[in-house]
């Protein structure tokens, strides 16, 4: 019960939505009007029509833009320099290395961000607190990381994107609550990790629901194959499925 309270209380963060049907500028202008008019605009969505697979990209011009280098560390998974089975992804205040055996989980805060170097806050499993220097240099594929205060390694480049991403363990009496259509949820949840938890390969269904009768909707949970097991929202509403994590 804990888990998908802590699911539910995540939905406050940005998400991915996919409508299904036709209706999906419908289910947009729906959710528009619920808004809270105290919303100062700081979440987005991107919309996909499950119809066709289409959906417009409001953050395409932000690509463009130059990231700092907490946003470049949080973007990708890394890599060793010397060595491809070590493995080192931060994202949403976790931290996680390991060398394909052993997994090195810590928390992090970013006390300063700026144009290719970071200082985090680390704390450890064991508790220790360390202030980490985090700074890349280039641009791209030819990025390169380098950080004396992580476990693993101090070198890092980017790893090689991966495939698609499975959603798995899905059974038919949750379809059955969510609209019957696996197909837009398995392009909804695909799209979420694939952007957002590096390393991911599965997001596999956790069989549990919490239904919310006054706002009529449906969250599930689902755990991705990433090192840090990361668990992701699917919430179901309106005709859509909003991905958070």
């Amino acid at each position: 019960m804990e888990k998908r309270r802590r699911a539910v209380a995540a939905l406050a963060a940005g998400a991915v939505a996919v409508a299904l049907g036709a209706g999906a500028a419908r289910c947009a202008a729906s959710r528009a009007d619920k808004a809270d008019p105290t919303d100062n605009g700081s979440e987005t969505a991107a919309w996909v029509d499950a119809a066709d697979g289409q959906g417009s990209d409001s953050g395409a011009s932000a690509e463009e833009a130059r990231q700092s280098c907490a946003e470049e560390l949080e973007s990708r998974e890394w890599m060793g320099a010397e060595d491809a089975s070590l493995r080192m992804t931060a994202s949403g205040g976790r931290l996680v290395e390991t060398d394909g055996t052993d997994t090195r989980t810590s928390s992090y805060e970013v006390t300063s961000d700026g144009d290719g170097e970071c200082g985090l806050r680390v704390t450890r499993a064991d508790g220790t607190v360390v202030q980490a220097t985090v700074t890349i240099r280039g641009r791209g594929d030819g990025a390169r990381l380098r950080c004396e205060q992580l476990q693993t390694s101090f070198d890092w480049v980017p790893a090689p994107p991966g495939g698609e991403v499975r959603v798995t363990g899905v059974d038919e009496e949750y379809l059955a609550l969510v609209g019957g259509s696996e197909d837009a949820l398995d392009l909804a949840v695909s799209l979420w990790v694939s952007e957002h938890v590096p390393g991911a390969t599965e997001a596999a269904f956790d069989g549990e629901v919490y239904i919310d009768t006054k706002a009529d909707s449906v969250t599930a949970t689902f755990t991705c194959d990433d090192p840090g097991r990361s668990i992701v929202s699917v919430t179901w509403a309106d005709g859509a499925f909003s991905v958070t994590g």
